[in-house]
């Protein structure tokens, strides 16, 4: 059951890291855009970075977490 539970968490974070993935990509199509203004563009340029970075913190805790899978086995 342990094990059913941290492949779900593993598979949650991935798909987290996936949405951020996305979310960054069309951010960056919105700041590929000529008519914003910059304000617009800098709020556009914080959501991105805000989403990478959180993509990387998942990426991160995947890898901890699939770290303490290997070491399980």
């Amino acid at each position: 059951m342990e094990s059913a539970i941290h492949d779900l968490r593993i598979d949650t974070l991935k798909t987290q890291r996936d949405v951020c993935q996305l979310v960054c990509a069309s951010l960056d199509k919105e700041l590929q855009a000529s008519d914003l203004t910059l304000e617009e563009q800098a709020a556009l340029a914080h959501r991105w970075d805000h989403a990478l970075k959180e993509s990387r913190s998942l990426q991160l805790a995947i890898d901890m977490l699939e770290g303490q899978e290997t070491k399980r086995v």
